[in-house]
């Protein structure tokens, strides 16, 4: 199941224009989700990762740096450190936004199955994630 939460939490932190630092508290343990799980994935987090550092600090970057991030630097680690970076900003800015959503503040099992029937309704949003022209239809709002 993290894995999914990976998979998920870029793209809900991207659109929710949140992204966070990175907390150093030594107090935090560490979440394990299995390489298999990972591996099985590799083809659509690839997706989410080159899809966010792409459409990611369209203000500040030029596009052919940013396609560079997403595209160009994968076996330099010094050049794509700047790509992973966003990237992971993203997936904490996205916890950290299913966090409040589904757990902070609930109280009792009701509180729980409407957030999560809330949180569905809005999922429901982007059903069709898998769809080329979709995507194509996303990176023209943002301006690609």
């Amino acid at each position: 199941m993290n894995y999914q939460v990976l998979m998920a939490a870029p793209v809900i932190g991207f659109l929710h224009h949140r992204s966070s630092p990175k907390d150093n508290d030594k107090n935090i343990p560490d979440n394990k989700i299995f390489v298999e799980a990972l591996l099985n994935h590799s083809d659509q987090l690839e997706l989410i990762y080159r899809t966010i550092v792409l459409l990611a600090e369209q203000d500040s970057v030029s596009l052919d740096e940013r396609m560079n991030r997403a595209f160009r630097y994968d076996r330099d680690e010094e050049k794509r450190s700047k790509g992973d970076e966003i990237f992971r900003g993203y997936v904490r800015g996205g916890i950290e936004i299913l966090y409040e959503q589904l757990i902070q503040g609930a109280e009792t099992k009701d509180d729980d199955i409407q957030r999560l029937q809330d949180f569905v309704d809005l999922c429901a949003q982007f059903e069709h994630e898998d769809d080329p022209e979709c995507i194509y239809k996303f990176c023209r709002e943002a301006g690609i």
